[in-house]
């Protein structure tokens, strides 16, 4: 290799690094486009491949005995690495060097295939966790609590399944390789963009898009029939529907702040108390119940923390005819009767 070609690679290593580093911790609008301009040099792309690889192995197998890396080489592919269980008995201290140098290769050639994007991998989050992760074709994805999200495409073909949560996708750009999101009875499709998804509990979809185009397809039949319906969106636009329908069609919105959730924040506009409950209650382990009907129509207005939930909890209770006690380990949320001549609901400080 050439010292010239020597140091060529060298910058790009370095840079590879760095994205890894900045991606951990969020990047600005600006520097998303960096990084989409940037990764789509395919030398580029190898070594960011390469960075990303190097770092699943050290972390998969960090701290871990070398029986431990057989066994978990192992259950992931059966039917790549049908190794017998007995294989798997501790191995001696006194092991080959070649012996252990071929379980490493066996275990960097399958953490390879999970890093290229050739074998499926999940991202999950737990009650209260946010985290950011970077798919095997470098589009990053900001999970919010209790969400799983699976990479399912390949190389050639870039599709997730989004199982259930809400995740906010930063779409690299490639207009050869359509990136999918597929959910239960519908597919939202893109080239490059950053938009919101969000499948409740109940089935229901909401899709906000920050910047850029998607397009949104019913299938009640399954991936590869005839969309039932299908819709376009552009910046600013939102859409909502359930596995029957539409619940609300193609509108107009204040787009960061759907994404509030990424900085700890819950914003809302005067509504009921009730949806503002049920979304408060996926970064929570406390239920958190409304005992009398009055005070789940109250509207709620505002911004509110989901990262101190018994701050915000105690806001509400002084800022909307709300009472706050805790009961058996429950929240319990009841009704206040306003003084004479104040004013119902609440208003943002």
């Amino acid at each position: 290799m050439s010292i010239w070609n020597f140091g060529k690679r060298h910058v790009v290593r370095s840079q590879a690094a760095g994205w890894h580093t900045r991606l951990g911790s969020g990047l600005s609008e600006a520097e998303r486009r960096g990084f989409e301009d940037w990764i789509a040099n395919r030398a580029n792309e190898r070594e960011f491949r390469t960075q990303r690889l190097i770092l699943d192995v050290a972390t998969e197998f960090k701290g871990r005995s070398l029986s431990d890396v057989l066994a978990s080489v192992a259950e992931p592919a059966p039917s790549l690495f049908a190794l017998p269980r007995r294989w798997l008995a501790p191995v001696p201290a006194w092991a080959p060097l070649g012996v252990i140098a071929a379980v490493l290769l066996v275990a960097i050639g399958w953490s390879g295939l999970r890093s290229a994007g050739y074998v499926p991998e999940t991202y999950q989050t737990a009650t209260g966790q946010v985290r950011n992760v970077v798919l095997p074709d470098g589009s990053i994805v900001g999970l919010n609590t209790q969400t799983e999200l699976e990479w399912v495409g390949n190389p050639h073909d870039r599709r997730v399944r989004l199982i259930h949560g809400e995740a906010y996708f930063q779409v690299v750009h490639d207009p050869n390789r359509p990136f999918r999101i597929l959910l239960a009875h519908s597919q939202v499709q893109v080239l490059g963009t950053s938009f919101d998804v969000y499948q409740m509990a109940n089935g229901d979809v909401r899709v906000s898009v920050m910047s850029g185009t998607v397009a949104v397809e019913g299938l009640d039949n399954g991936v590869g029939a005839r969309p039932s319906w299908s819709r376009r969106l552009t910046s600013g636009q939102q859409i909502e529907y359930s596995p029957v329908g539409l619940v609300a069609d193609v509108h107009a919105i204040v787009a960061p702040k759907v994404i509030r959730w990424r900085q700890g924040m819950l914003e809302t506009q005067g509504e009921p108390l009730s949806d503002f409950v049920s979304d408060l209650s996926r970064y929570t382990r406390k239920r958190i119940v409304i005992a009398d009907p009055r005070a789940a129509v109250q509207q709620v207005g505002g911004a509110f923390s989901v990262r101190n939930i018994d701050g915000t909890l105690d806001r509400l209770s002084r800022i909307a005819p709300v009472t706050v006690t805790h009961e058996n380990g429950e929240v319990v949320l009841g009704y206040r009767a306003p003084a004479a001549g104040a004013g119902q609901g609440t208003k943002s400080p």
